[in-house]
């Protein structure tokens, strides 16, 4: 009973404020008997319109992970990247980023001397490659060659000097997957 009362005085509640807003006069005080007195509705509300959608969605189309990626001959790895970039410093390393593609190797030209920690990845999405670096009496590359997506982890001990980069699966080398690094003191 106590919530119909409630309710009753909204009704009568309501229509004096809206009507108030829209003219700006204050609204009317109701009486008690007005409050009191049982309210009957006088419109009716109809329901919503229903919602139809105004376009129909289609699927996405996937993308391979082959688009997007350019053929070797656009850039060589000494235009991409300075001396300096692509190389962090880890406690005594530096890091240096590398990147694997056919038939391209992406990683500074030139380097400093001292211990250094060489993190290659293999951004090919068909080939395997692998990383290998000879000079100054050094000659080492990765355990395994890498997977499209994979990545591995080489630490050396650079001296200066130049020393041949290149990639030893197949005849990868002769397709261009080869630099030089050059490394100061």
């Amino acid at each position: 009973m106590k919530r119909l009362m409630v309710f009753a005085l909204l009704l009568l509640i309501v229509p004096f404020a809206l009507t108030a807003c829209q003219t700006g006069a204050p609204p009317a005080a109701a009486t008690p008997a007005e409050a009191t007195a049982e309210v009957a509705p006088t419109e009716e509300v109809a329901p919503a319109e229903e919602l139809t959608p105004t376009e129909e969605l289609t699927p996405t189309e996937e993308v391979t992970p082959a688009e997007g990626i350019t053929e070797t001959g656009e850039m060589t790895s000494t235009e991409e990247m300075t001396s300096t970039e692509g190389m962090t410093e880890t406690g005594a390393a530096n890091q240096v980023q590398v990147e694997l593609i056919s038939f391209e190797i992406r990683m500074p030209a030139s380097l400093p001397a001292g211990p250094t920690e060489f993190v290659v990845t293999n951004i090919d999405t068909e080939h395997e490659h692998n990383f290998e670096i000879e000079g100054q009496g050094l000659e080492q590359e990765l355990d395994a060659n890498l997977a499209p997506g994979e990545s591995g982890t080489m630490q050396v001990d650079l001296t200066p000097g130049e020393y041949t980069i290149y990639c030893p699966v197949d005849d990868h080398q002769g397709q261009g997957m080869e630099l030089t690094l050059t490394v100061t003191e």
